[in-house]
């Protein structure tokens, strides 16, 4: 079977009750989710309930660990199927799931460093995210009361965080210059000033850690692709990710460089594999991105995971309603 690079999303890909029409019914997605949640402890219970219920998630320590678990779940789902990685792209909190998949990092402090990132980030200055359709040097002369450029994710897709108060500020000069924004679902003003103070106050729990040397190739949304040796090692390249920008767009640009491999998006959204497509990376995304019956579920993932299989995506799965959502339609709000 093809090696593939497993493509690993950020807050923004999150939606309702998602992956739960797996759970149960897929052994290996069951197996890791559980091992997640425990870890977590009575914050796992919790996330649980809100998970199993289809509930919103409202905050960063809400939205972090749970996208962490399923991102971390489906990567265990797609190796138990024999595929192997032959490289890992992470943006945002994926990117310290890509820390476990590399090797980076065991799969325990990772959980452990993730829920100490989100309850720090919780408390940060209130803050959001926009999505404009535009390169950053056409967003940036638009950009008000402190608002920052947070994630470079394609020629037409730059993100932009700050406060409420900025956020406002900033859309209306955005429309008065004609440019079309959307709400990206992310609570917190990630990726900018807002959350560094909150990020070093992490840099202590990371430095408890021991970070190793990657086994398999490590893309960084953080480093704009493949971090030098030492800066894959350092906590403080961690601890501070989330306050800084994401290239994403440089890091698929860069993934061509690992050699030629199929692309999946193992998270709940399609983002992030409509931006490789754009990069001319052969990509599919395990889920369609939004909520659905649980047996669709089931039936995209399975679809999803034949093709990689059978390393010809694109054939594969052209005809197929998930297929057409996967391939078709653009990306929502963004991911940061």
């Amino acid at each position: 079977m093809p090696p593939v690079a497993l493509l690993l999303p950020g807050a923004g890909a999150q939606y309702p009750a998602m992956a739960y029409g797996l759970y149960r019914y897929e052994p290996a997605f069951t197996t890791a989710m559980d091992t997640v949640l425990e870890m977590l402890g009575s914050a796992g219970e919790r996330l649980y309930r809100l998970w199993s219920s289809g509930e919103r998630l409202r905050t960063v320590a809400e939205v972090h660990p749970l996208l962490f678990a399923v991102c971390h779940a489906l990567s265990e789902t797609v190796r138990d199927r024999g595929l192997r990685p032959g490289a890992v792209l992470g943006q945002s909190v994926g990117e310290l799931v890509a820390a476990v998949q590399t090797g980076v990092l065991p799969l325990s402090d990772a959980v452990r460093l993730v829920a100490v990132q989100a309850d720090a980030l919780a408390e940060a200055p209130a803050g959001g995210a926009l999505a404009v359709a535009a390169a950053p040097p056409a967003v940036t002369s638009f950009l008000r009361g402190g608002a920052v450029v947070a994630a470079s994710n394609g020629p037409g897709q730059t993100v932009v965080s700050g406060s409420e108060f900025a956020l406002a500020a900033t859309r209306r000069a955005l429309e008065v210059a004609g440019l079309t924004w959307m709400r990206v679902q992310v609570p917190a003003g990630l990726h900018g000033p807002l959350v560094a103070e909150a990020c070093r106050e992490t840099l202590p729990a990371f430095q408890a850690s021991v970070f190793a040397v990657p086994h398999t190739p490590l893309l960084s949304g953080t480093a704009g692709g493949r971090p030098e040796p030492e800066r894959a090692v350092d906590p403080e390249f961690w601890a501070l990710q989330p306050s800084r920008p994401v290239l994403l767009d440089a890091a698929l640009g860069q993934l061509a460089t690992v050699g030629a491999l199929l692309c999946a998006e193992v998270g709940p959204g399609h983002g992030l594999a409509v931006q490789a497509r754009r990069h001319g990376h052969r990509a599919v995304s395990l889920l369609d991105g939004c909520v659905g019956a649980p047996h669709e579920e089931r039936e995209r993932l399975r679809q999803a995971l034949d093709c990689l299989v059978l390393g010809d995506p694109e054939e594969r799965t052209a005809d197929t309603p998930s297929a057409r959502v996967a391939w078709l339609r653009p990306p929502g709000g963004g991911s940061v």
